[in-house]
């Protein structure tokens, strides 16, 4: 019997895709807020405002203008800038503001460069205090000194009292080694603004390394001023090395890897991480194999500990001094699908207990996190689950458990989430008390595309009795304004400051149009729908089901890929970010004309080539399934399917045997979301006479469907000109995961 290709596939969302300076102002807290909660800050009440120093500027760096500390202008990390001023300080100095009546506040930032190799070091410690009178000050809180191990480095003291404060003066003191220099642009006292109770936050995100690397250093600081003004207080790099492929993300000294990345991405994430206090979880080796052994394969594992303690001796030698180390992560992903008893439970906990040692000896005290995940559709039910984590969890030593939430992934409904949330909460309460359980909320949805807030949060507040931190996978994908539509961060940095979200829908778009270019393709059209934050697209419906959803506030779209005379039905909706829709416009009808029939198929019965194997589970049974002319079901165990786990593109070579004119070229391929059954996001097709030289025929791409179970036929029709004995198809697929193909046709 056919095990589900989930068994196989490269399940957990955050795992398998692959995606694609100036230095602002950062709050080093005094200590982290509520689980899952913000206080957001409101208005620098220095901006603007003269002050008075206890010690003059050297005139070689000067306080031109009187007002450097509190103009907004946030200096670089060059000496030259003159947003700087200098002071050879004889151990402290102090400035002073009279904010000109009592108000309240709550928060306090100064901005401060570092240059270890010229002699510039950090302040020892930045004291802010407050007066009602301006003669007797309280102290407010004390920042220690920041940026160890950076050489040079804009770094922000900023910390925050528990209750607001309600004073007209306020005193910061810099503190430093007497005959040394200090340099000090803006100085910030922000007022209190809380933020309405019961709102949740994302507190911290994955991050895939490829994205980072391909991020400019303005680009590395705007991302992670765009978390910090959300109230994100952490950073997990999802992986250092691969060694499926032996790279790495760092110049690493460990044998069998080599560096791939055009940056040192884990030094810039720790970098960014001291400039803007955010603490930074440095992901170990990442390798799909695992998701073809699991423990059952036991030297493989046992192998993998061995590069694991290999990578974190080299890692924490080279970053170990870092001020933003703060744990470990462990990539491999347990489910419940894969380790079903004692002797799986016990292979993990050997692992585990291996890895965690080495981390445990060179960066005592530093947390260690995993992230499971879970897929209701079969495998351990959440009380079996409950008994996997209290086995596991009670021979090992692990600190943070964040638990993928799976409803981006499809894994899982809403209301899925207390149950196993429950369980995972139960079994640590039993066998680890002191591992704390974080949600791993996804941001996307089945799509591959920016989940909407509402549904987002939704998810939050089901899991929300069992877990004590949100992270995310992943803000920096699929929220950040430098990868998707701004307006998503846009509302949930409205929800964030104000607990309330965006509930106003669209207006209804008007005057739709539908429009049959040729047998295949229909052109939408319609006037654009209105929205009090902004559209961010349309839904597609065609004969009642949901088909596409645009993510575009283009007022127009192409459905593709539809069968000859046929009538189709469309109608539309408007959306917005936080997932508010419009009501559904009126369906307007369209007839499709009718097409040419190819009735010679010259690919009957012709052998092929494959450049990569059918998976054992989905063979190529007699090396014929592509040209029997037996077409498969909407099921996956259909032995009519062949089926491949890959996230890189393959493809098929068929031979015709002669020279045909060929005027239409198609593939059929089989979707089940469930199991992680794609459709590819293209397939390419080409024509060659000798084997050698192929013309590029055309291309498909994904066409719009629902969600259901199906086959999809991909065709290019109509061809003119087009002649060869051999057929190339290329098949791109939408991500790693499964993508099922059945028949291959050449027509004419």
């Amino acid at each position: 019997m056919k095990t589900l290709p989930l068994m196989k596939a490269c399940l957990a969302l955050k795992a398998c895709l692959t995606m694609l300076l100036s230095f602002a102002l950062v709050f080093a807290g005094a200590g982290p807020l509520s689980p899952g909660k913000v206080s957001a800050a409101g208005a620098n009440l220095l901006a603007g405002k003269s002050y008075t120093s206890s010690l003059a500027a050297d005139a070689a760096y000067p306080d031109s203008g009187g007002l450097e500390l509190t103009d907004d202008i946030t200096a670089s990390t060059l000496l030259a800038d003159p947003a700087w001023q200098g002071r050879l300080t004889p151990g402290s100095y102090s400035f002073t503001v009279d904010l000109g009546a009592a108000q309240s506040f709550q928060r306090f930032e100064a901005g401060f460069y570092k240059y270890a190799g010229a002699g510039i070091p950090a302040p020892s410690g930045v004291t802010y205090s407050y007066s009602i009178d301006g003669t007797t000050y309280a102290t407010a809180c004390v920042v220690g000194e920041q940026g160890g191990g950076s050489d040079i480095v804009r770094l922000v003291y900023g910390c925050e009292v528990d209750e607001p404060i309600l004073a007209r003066y306020v005193q910061m003191t810099v503190s430093g080694a007497p005959g040394t220099w200090s340099f000090v642009d803006e100085w910030r006292v922000l007022e209190a603004e809380p933020v309405a109770s019961g709102a949740l936050i994302l507190n911290g995100t994955f991050l895939q390394p490829q994205l980072g690397d391909q991020w400019s250093a303005a680009e590395w600081a705007d991302e992670f001023q765009y978390m910090k003004d959300v109230g994100m207080d952490h950073l997990i790099l999802q992986w250092s090395a691969n060694t499926e492929y032996g790279t790495a993300v760092y110049p690493t000294t460990v044998p069998g890897l080599t560096q791939e990345t055009s940056q040192d991405v884990v030094a810039k994430a720790l970098q960014m991480g001291e400039a803007y206090g955010i603490d930074i979880y440095i992901g170990l080796q990442l390798n799909h194999e695992w998701f073809a052994n699991y423990t059952n394969d036991v030297a493989w594992l046992e192998d993998e500990a061995a590069v694991a303690g290999e990578l974190i001796e080299d890692l924490w030698e080279q970053y170990g001094s870092s001020d933003a180390f703060k744990g470990w992560y462990l990539s491999f992903e347990v489910d419940n699908w894969n380790l079903p008893n004692a002797v799986s439970w016990q292979r993990m906990a050997d692992f585990y207990n291996e890895v965690t040692t080495a981390a445990h000896t060179v960066s005592p005290g530093l947390p260690i996190m995993i992230s499971p995940f879970y897929n209701v559709s079969g495998g351990l039910n959440p009380a079996g689950w409950q008994t996997m984590w209290e086995y596991i969890l009670s021979r090992t030593d692990i600190d943070i458990l964040a638990l993928q939430d799976g409803v981006g992934a499809g894994h899982a409904e809403t209301a899925d989430l207390a149950a196993w949330f429950a369980a995972t909460s139960q079994a640590i309460g039993t066998a680890s008390p002191g591992t704390a359980l974080w949600a791993d909320t996804e941001t996307f949805n089945t799509d591959f595309k920016p989940m909407d807030v509402r549904h987002m949060v939704d998810n939050m507040l089901a899991v929300e009795p069992y877990v004590s931190h949100y992270t995310s996978f992943s803000f920096n994908h699929y929220m950040s304004p430098q990868t998707v539509n701004p307006l998503y961060y846009e509302t949930y940095a409205d929800y964030v400051a104000s607990g309330i979200l965006d509930a106003a829908a669209p207006s209804v778009p008007t005057a739709l149009t539908a429009t049959a270019a040729d047998p295949m393709t229909v052109h939408l059209d319609w006037s654009s729908s209105t929205d009090d934050t902004g559209v961010v697209g349309y839904h597609i419906y065609r004969d009642g089901e949901l088909v596409y959803a645009s993510d575009t506030a283009a007022a127009s779209y192409v459905d593709r890929q539809l069968m000859p005379s046929t009538s189709y039905a469309y109608a539309i909706r408007a959306y917005d970010a936080a997932g508010n829709l419009s009501a559904l416009t009126a369906a307007v009808a369209v007839t499709t004309p009718a097409g040419a029939v190819y009735p010679n198929i010259w690919s009957a019965g012709k052998s092929y080539t494959a450049s990569m194997a059918a998976d054992a589970a989905y063979p190529d049974t007699g090396g014929t399934k592509l040209t029997d002319g037996i077409y498969g079901s909407a099921s996956y165990v259909d032995g009519a399917w062949q089926g491949r786990n890959t996230g890189s593109p393959y493809s098929f070579i068929l031979d015709l045997g002669a020279v045909r004119p060929l005027q239409e070229l198609n593939a059929s391929f089989l979707q089940v979301k469930s199991v992680y059954v794609l459709l590819p996001k293209e397939v390419r097709f080409s024509v060659s006479n000798d084997n050698i030289s192929y013309v590029d025929a055309g291309m498909v791409e994904r066409p719009a469907v629902g969600s259901s179970d199906q086959s999809k036929t991909y065709r290019l029709s109509g061809l003119t000109g087009v002649s060869g004995r051999y057929v190339k198809v290329e098949v791109v697929p939408n991500s790693s995961a499964w993508t099922f193909i059945d028949e291959i046709q050449a027509r004419s």
